[in-house]
């Protein structure tokens, strides 16, 4: 991941998630994927954001600094465990986002210290993808975790 367009997809995350509120999820059609519903409530515009996550995630304790480096590293969790995590980061704010330094690992920290880690290596499938609206593609804002560890973002063009 070339270090330039990694500080860029930073910066475009940053904007979109930092204030927002981890506000819902939606049910997919079976326990492999698992989207997320983000809401700025304070005029903020993109205002309704969601994440796509296709990978192993966890979410980690205040003032953790080792995560993992490859789904191979991470437990497995039942679907009620992967709910019960979510529930307990619900309404919480984002303060934080950032990328993983050799991998697009995604970590959205919240208020409460708390990560949200999601995986971002695999040779073969997109780990995760995140936008704006209501749909899988954005509306304005994409951010794709792309097979061998790369990645891609469409912005408006008013975006720098």
């Amino acid at each position: 991941m070339d270090s330039e367009y990694k500080e860029f997809t930073e910066k475009v995350l940053s904007h979109l998630f930092i204030g927002s509120q981890l506000d819902g999820v939606k049910f997919g059609i079976g326990p492999g994927a698992l989207l997320l519903r983000f809401e700025h409530y304070d005029h903020h515009s993109p205002d309704q954001l969601w994440l796509n996550i296709e990978s192993k995630w966890g979410v980690f304790p205040k003032d953790t600094h080792d995560f993992p480096n490859s789904e191979d590293e991470m437990s497995e969790l039942s679907e009620e465990d992967e709910y019960k995590l979510i529930f307990e980061l619900r309404r919480e704010k984002v303060a934080n986002i950032k990328l993983g330094g050799l991998s697009p690992h995604l970590h959205i920290e919240f208020e409460s210290g708390k990560t949200l880690f999601v995986n971002g290596h695999h040779n073969k499938y997109e780990c995760w993808q995140a936008g704006d609206g209501m749909g899988y593609n954005g509306d304005e804002w994409f951010v794709v975790a792309t097979p061998g560890d790369d990645i891609s973002t469409c912005t408006p063009d008013s975006f720098s």
